[in-house]
């Protein structure tokens, strides 16, 4: 791993709790054990309390930390999450470092997440995703109802990648593998990210654009399980639409009593087999346009075709916002039904 210069790059808002868990973990990363140095941006924006001097401290008490710390005031449109990130990374890229690694102010990662994150990359990934684990503490303080659908969610996203694996494998990223790839733990060389022009500065689903702009310019995304982040289930969290206003969401239902609702898995396998389509189509002759409906063609524009991967992601890629329709517990019978059918087929 020599060649590798790895820098971790996070955008913290009013974190001064959780900011120190934060280095601590970093400071116990395996990697550090070949006598390096982990270098670390933090872009406290906005921040109403002590995030930067808590920060500063806790970095001083573990020397093996090289924190850099960028304090600022965002404002008007540029005042949100997708901003802050673009620039930890865009000081991480100017800081030498030739991987970028990226998590979240109330993330905890795995003594060994460093080191993983760069075995995947040598063994040939262009963007390492890693795993999200839910604090388990924390979980079982909002109760059983609640760790209960976090538990069924899971096992519901476990199953319908299982399916997406099978239906449009992709030989970069094999099962077994996960569906996370977030800000929370995210990895790439610095080169890759300067070709894609950086993170997309958006108020929401940044990490998500980052992925789908390099996944559409051929980039191999490895979900990798081994790679793995401890994430907080606080009920308020510092971005929009996050992590932590599902988890309020699904607080509230329980307490409503109402049903835990999934995207259908037969929408979601539609979209699978689309990708599967265009890919096999783009690997054939070239002539997949031609066998898209008409329908399709016509959201194209004629005068500048796209490349074969950046339509899978236009036309069938990642629905973070998919239509929840269906309780949670048919979706796992379909999918469990669907995965045994595909296991006696392959079986014969």
């Amino acid at each position: 791993m020599s060649s590798f210069h790895p820098v971790v790059a996070v955008p913290a808002r009013d974190e001064e709790e959780r900011l120190p868990q934060l280095i601590a973990a970093l400071a116990r990363q395996t990697w550090l054990a070949g006598g390096h140095r982990l270098p670390v941006v933090i872009v406290c924006n906005n921040c109403k309390d002590a995030s930067a001097a808590v920060a500063q401290a806790a970095a001083a008490r573990a020397p093996q930390i090289a924190l850099s710390l960028l304090e600022v005031t965002l404002t008007g449109d540029d005042n949100h999450v997708g901003v802050a990130r673009r620039m930890a990374m865009e000081k991480a890229a100017a800081s030498g470092a030739t991987v970028i690694l990226t998590s979240d102010a109330d993330a905890r990662p795995a003594p060994d997440w460093v080191l993983a994150n760069l075995i995947a990359l040598r063994k040939g990934a262009d963007i390492v995703a890693g795993r999200l684990v839910g604090d388990q503490e924390e979980e079982e303080k909002l109760g059983p109802g609640f760790v209960r659908r976090a538990r069924l969610v899971a096992r519901y996203q476990e199953l319908l990648d299982r399916l997406a694996a099978l239906i449009d494998p992709l030989p970069h990223d094999p099962w077994p593998r996960h569906s996370d790839h977030t800000g929370a733990s995210l990895a790439l060389r610095t080169e890759l990210y300067r070709a894609l022009g950086g993170l997309p500065p958006l108020p929401r689903r940044e990490d998500l654009a980052l992925v789908s702009r390099a996944r559409a310019q051929g980039a191999r995304l490895r979900h990798a399980p081994e790679v793995e982040v401890i994430v907080s289930a606080r009920l308020e969290g510092r971005a929009k639409g996050g992590m932590a206003d599902c988890i309020a969401a699904w607080v509230e239902e329980e307490e409503a009593q109402q049903p835990l609702l999934v995207e259908a898995p037969e929408r979601a396998e539609a979209r699978f087999r689309l990708r599967r389509r265009l890919r096999d189509l783009a690997a054939a002759d070239g002539t997949w346009r031609n066998a898209l409906t008409e329908r399709t063609l016509s959201t194209l524009p004629v005068s500048a075709p796209e490349p074969p991967l950046a339509l899978i992601e236009r036309l069938a890629g990642d629905e973070p916002d998919a239509p929840r329709t269906m309780p949670v517990e048919d979706a796992l019978s379909y999918l469990e039904e669907r995965l045994n059918h595909a296991a006696k087929s392959f079986a014969a």
